[in-house]
């Protein structure tokens, strides 16, 4: 008998040993085993009104779930899982795999918050860092607020990155000193795994747990061979000296000891390049793969795109292969648009603005940002009909605050995007839409002024990607240049394309013509196939839209003076020209 099948046994006889308490609610700082589970609750000086109610237990098919509320708290925490105690001699080595399926519900009005694995380890004797005690506090981050605390602990280090369930997670590890831990206060080490990007936050799904303990140490975190205090499924809010509200539901929380289910067993992680270009289906559909398994991959590229080839462990440019599971892989299937062709799948969610899309917190799809984070500015939103109304009663400290956001937009690099929206405002007034990357240093991708009226226009703005890829990029409605409603709905942002069409293993141009003479616009299509032309202004205001085909004249007597530029697209076929009227 292994030693993961002689652990697992052991703690199945220990949960049967215990009490049973289901439905009982705490409502002060508490540590129980209840149910053959070890809960806990913790408020920083029982500050606040806050309570736990117990839902599950080591026999509930949804293991050591609970719900939480809490008000005018400054710091507390909720988590269930399994203490092994300040004595501990099993390492993580002895456990084998650790794993937590969990899934959740959970809100908070603070931006210092975590959902994800978290426990105590200890140091073995003769690895102690200098100035430290033996103690190790860690987190597996699933979801969290706006600040990264592994990046902002004290003497932050990135040790690496690995992708683990198929999230790509950054290993940090930093200084606690002289702050509360298991024996009172003293110095301290943090270890962080936190998904690289944000698009990568969860509420449910499978943690890997030994597998991050195995990168930890690989990176030089040394974790393995650490007596475990404990692992358990955790959410925590803490706003400092402000007062924070929330609620959760974990309505999943089931942690496995030793056997099999990723331990052993191999991850295949698979992406569409670009994003939204096509789907990859896997058969059999598993997360986890025992060894030597094979599984077949097939790609199907979206409307408007083909399939061009797979990378990473998979190659060949038949839209099926396979691949055998002697390690975890990652399988890349690239796709390109049909040239002239354009994306009907938006990369922005919630463009159409239904009710509860926008909120000041980071659970909707749209952030209003504003207040003391945003320069001290101030702004509401309201939704209506499929627009957003935006406030703002005070600008900020940068031209650019407040903003009405989005985050965790995938951009690839080379590929060009095409954003457009409607907008009014109260009053005449400039507003700038960017797009960045969502992190320190935020490397601007792409920006443009836009002069709205009172009456609702289109514009559009036209960028490629030149940056490398980044995939939980920050777009952004940047509206600190005046005060006053904006109203903005209707916002897209879609893959566009060149002028040339694939025939076979030939490449043909299809290029219309396009000319104006004496204030008079002149487009010819090539083959006599439809065109849709747009006439857009350099505020990016669209002037004109129409159809044509075979040729055509347009009068543009009564457009102002100024630079325009003609955009022509049909099937296979697209052209954009500039033009000066005087």
């Amino acid at each position: 008998m292994t030693v993961k099948k002689i652990f697992s046994v052991v703690t199945a006889c220990l949960a049967l040993a215990t009490t049973f308490a289901f439905g009982q609610t705490w409502t002060q700082s508490t540590i129980q085993n209840v149910n053959g589970i070890d809960y806990e609750l913790w408020s920083q000086d029982n500050k606040g009104n806050f309570n736990m109610k117990i839902t599950g237990g080591s026999n509930d098919p949804n293991g050591g779930t609970f719900e939480g509320t809490w008000t005018n708290t400054h710091n507390v925490l909720f988590r269930a899982g399994k203490k092994w105690g300040s004595s501990s001699n099993t390492t993580a080595r002895d456990v084998g795999n650790i794993s937590i399926d969990f899934e959740a519900t959970w809100n908070s009005t603070d931006n210092v918050k975590i959902l994800g694995v978290y426990g105590w380890a200890y140091y073995p004797q003769g690895s102690v860092p200098n100035n430290f005690t033996n103690q190790i506090e860690y987190y597996i981050i699933q979801d969290r607020g706006s600040y990264n605390t592994a990046q902002n602990a004290t003497n932050a280090q990135k040790k690496g990155e690995g992708t683990i369930d198929g999230i790509l997670y950054e290993f940090w590890v930093g200084d606690r000193l002289n702050q509360p831990n298991l024996t009172g206060n003293g110095n301290f080490k943090q270890y962080f795994s936190v998904p690289k990007n944000t698009s990568d936050h969860r509420v449910k799904g499978k943690i890997s747990v030994s597998k991050h303990f195995d990168a930890w140490d690989k990176a030089g975190m040394k974790m393995m061979d650490c007596p475990l205090y404990e692992v358990a499924m955790k959410v925590e809010s803490y706003s400092g000296n402000n007062p924070s509200n929330g609620s959760t539901k974990v309505t999943k929380n089931i942690l496995t000891l030793g056997g099999s289910g990723g331990g052993d067993d191999f991850y295949l992680t698979t992406k569409a390049s670009p994003n939204g270009g096509g789907t990859i289906t896997k058969s059999p559909n598993e997360s986890y793969y025992a060894p030597n398994a094979k599984v077949q991959l097939t790609a199907t590229p979206n409307s408007g795109w083909e399939f061009v080839g797979w990378e990473g462990d998979a190659s060949g440019s038949n839209a099926s292969t396979s691949v055998t599971m002697t390690k975890d892989r990652n399988v890349t299937a690239k796709f390109q648009l049909i040239p002239g062709a354009e994306s009907n799948v938006s990369v922005i969610e919630d463009g159409t603005f239904p009710t509860g899309s926008i909120s000041t917190d980071d659970g909707t799809a749209w952030k209003l940002g504003q207040g003391e984070h945003w320069g001290g500015s101030t702004a509401t939103a309201t939704v209506s009909g499929g627009t957003a109304t935006i406030n703002v009663a005070k600008i900020g400290e940068q031209s650019y605050q407040p903003q009405l956001v989005q985050y965790g937009l995938p951009l690839d690099e080379g590929v060009s995007y095409k954003l457009s929206f409607t907008a009014r405002a109260a009053a005449a007034r400039t507003i700038e839409a960017s797009f960045q990357e969502a992190v320190d240093p935020w490397t601007g991708y792409g920006s443009k002024e836009f002069e709205i009226g009172t009456i609702d226009q289109e514009y559009e703005y036209i960028f490629t990607m030149e940056n490398p890829s980044d995939a939980s990029a920050q777009f952004a409605f940047n509206l600190g240049q005046a005060t006053g409603n904006v109203y903005i709905s209707d916002v897209k942002l879609v893959h566009t394309s060149g002028g040339t069409t694939i025939v076979g293993s030939k490449i043909k141009h299809n290029t219309p013509e396009i000319s104006v003479q004496n204030r008079v616009l002149n487009i010819i299509s090539p083959t006599g196939a439809d065109l849709k032309v747009r006439m857009v202004g350099i505020n990016g205001k669209v002037h004109a839209n129409f159809s044509v085909n075979q040729e055509t004249s347009f009068s543009l007597a009564e457009m102002p003076a100024g630079l325009y530029y003609i955009d022509v697209k049909g099937s296979g076929m697209s052209q954009t020209k500039a033009i000066i009227l005087e």
